[in-house]
């Protein structure tokens, strides 16, 4: 999903919370919506393939420059 269909997905009021994860692949972080039946969806190039943040805060900015409230950081140990 890239920027603008979050942009469209937030619009609606389809998310329950962003969501920010280590990548399955390490070296960064997965920006992901919520939507009220549980299901995510990540934040991808045009081309499909997902989006990485090095830093946590410039993920978690993501999410706040699109006016998600509630973001919820998934680490594993």
């Amino acid at each position: 999903m890239i920027l603008a269909e979050m942009r469209r997905m937030l619009a609606r009021n389809k998310v329950r919370e962003g969501v920010l994860k280590p990548a399955d692949a390490g070296g960064g972080w997965q920006v992901a919506l919520e939507d009220y039946e549980g299901q995510q969806h990540a934040l991808t190039r045009h081309d499909g393939v997902a989006r990485l943040y090095h830093s946590l805060d410039r993920a978690t900015a993501i999410l706040r420059e699109l006016g998600v409230e509630r973001i919820c950081v998934v680490e594993r140990f």
